[in-house]
């Protein structure tokens, strides 16, 4: 006798997040199901917050007054590209500036700055924008 078991297996989203969500909202919607179920199907193949519910009520909302646009709408404001060449430049110049000088010079906000120096693997450590590889080694005095 074989016995199959359903369980759910927490997956990683091979395609753009976002997209691939909106289109199973609206199969969802297609079908009749809440915004919540949705949403809360949706987070238990991908993981708790992979979707909010309000997001899914939002789209829903879209849906019922017949937009079905599933792509990004353009936003005013948003840088399309960040140099983050510039950005090594400038701390290779003088590694002790705050993210408030360095997004003065680079011409956009300081959270940007610090969003970019996280990914690209940088810390501060007394004062001085380091490589987080080095910020646990001990530094030179």
């Amino acid at each position: 006798m074989v016995c199959y078991v359903n369980r759910i297996i927490k997956m990683e989203c091979q395609v753009k997040k976002n997209e691939h969500f909106r289109h199973l909202l609206l199969f969802a919607f297609n079908q009749g199901s809440k915004a919540a179920k949705a949403a809360g199907d949706i987070c238990a193949v991908y993981g708790e917050g992979a979707i909010a519910e309000r997001t899914a009520r939002d789209w829903y909302a879209k849906f019922k007054n017949g937009n079905f646009d599933l792509k990004d709408a353009p936003r005013s404001g948003r840088p399309v590209e960040f140099n983050e060449k510039q950005l090594n430049q400038l701390l290779h110049e003088n590694s002790h500036q705050t993210t408030r000088e360095l997004a003065e010079k680079m011409e956009c906000s300081h959270t940007a700055i610090e969003k970019h120096l996280h990914s690209m693997g940088k810390v501060q450590k007394y004062g001085a924008w380091v490589p987080r590889a080095l910020s646990d080694s001990k530094l030179a005095d």
